[in-house]
């Protein structure tokens, strides 16, 4: 079935402490905290936000903390000083630690804190009954990406090129502070060999969520290992595959409109609209859906009945809860068509 793409219709709005926006008829925003910005899938989550919370008449307002783990750790100590009326904040933490930092904050300042993208410990969400986690089971994506791992490599066995029986792999990993990156690396690696698949890894590399450092890094394995010894490449993410992929088109492969390209199967996860454009056109193979317009959708839910004082119910966010965690599940899209455009793309 057809994919629906998801692409952002409205430009995102950064609403700063002070703006006169905001702070208009003494209306406290629901603020938001990310890590950074420059994350194209924590883009995509906040142009989302952006858009959702306009059409349920909440007010909002975003903060970008460039990956700084003071910065941010400044920016919600501010914004807790001025939250009069107990508003709700929403925080993608800069790391596990930071997150700690805010949920205590929050707690002290009797204001609700609904974290996502970056889970704290679950010790830690217990201690606060105004404490939360939307996000996805970080368990599935490593296991849906070996998933379409397994179902390309039986309708192209052709993959393992030198036919030794092993798949020579690139994975390129997140950050290695990001509880993510080992969930997705090693559950992808388990469930590979589960299902019989022999792997050679050739190299293992960190392309810190970044399409610009996973290119570089692509681009160093392919100077030292050569091209020809890599058969398949995963990423934790889909913005590193993107880079991985310009690397390879330097070299005259993923190119379906040059004649003749070659092709090396690439993987990622979130799917993101620059990534589900290059599986339609045949120069990524893969990714899996980390839905962030659900999650933003069951954020501005919860933000809104807190709000209006309402309890948060299952019924009201359209998922179970467990544990003060909300998961969003994961989904595949893929076409295997290897190194041409298909007809359409699968979910």
């Amino acid at each position: 079935m057809k994919i629906k793409k998801i692409f952002a219709t409205a430009a995102m709005a950064l609403a700063t402490l002070g703006s006169s926006a905001v702070w208009a008829n003494n209306q406290d925003p629901v603020r938001v905290f990310y890590y950074s910005l420059n994350d194209m899938y924590i883009n995509q989550l906040s142009t989302s936000l952006q858009d959702l919370a306009i059409g349920s008449g909440i007010k909002i307002a975003q903060f970008d903390a460039q990956d700084d783990l003071m910065r941010q750790a400044s920016q919600i100590q501010t914004a807790l000083s001025v939250n009069k009326k107990k508003t709700p904040i929403l925080v993608n933490p800069v790391d596990n630690q930071n997150g700690l930092n805010a949920l205590r904050a929050a707690k002290q300042q009797n204001v609700p804190i609904i974290f996502f993208n970056r889970k704290p410990t679950q010790e830690a969400l217990s201690s606060y009954k105004d404490a939360w986690y939307v996000g996805s089971n970080i368990n599935q994506a490593g296991y849906y990406q070996a998933s379409l791992v397994i179902e390309a490599l039986k309708q192209h066995p052709e993959i393992d090129r030198n036919k030794d029986g092993y798949i020579n792999y690139v994975i390129l990993k997140g950050e290695p502070s990001h509880v993510d990156t080992a969930a997705r690396s090693n559950v992808f690696v388990r469930t590979m060999l589960d299902a019989g698949i022999k792997l050679k890894p050739v190299a293992i590399a960190s392309g810190q969520w970044s399409p610009s450092v996973a290119q570089n890094e692509m681009t160093r394995i392919i100077s030292e290992k050569g091209i020809a010894s890599i058969e398949l490449i995963v990423s934790n993410n889909d913005a590193m595959a993107l880079g991985a992929i310009k690397s390879l088109q330097a070299v005259g492969y993923n190119n379906p409109d040059v004649p003749n390209s070659q092709f090396i199967p690439v993987f990622g996860i979130d799917a993101i609209p620059s990534a589900l454009e290059a599986i339609e056109r045949g120069v990524m193979t893969g990714t899996v859906l980390n839905d962030y317009k659900a999650t933003a959708d069951v954020m501005i839910r919860m933000a809104k009945a807190y709000i209006d004082g309402q309890p948060i119910t299952e019924d009201l966010i359209g998922y179970p809860i467990k544990n003060c965690t909300i998961e969003i599940p994961y989904s595949p899209i893929y076409n295997f068509n290897l190194g041409t455009a298909a007809a359409e793309t699968k979910k």
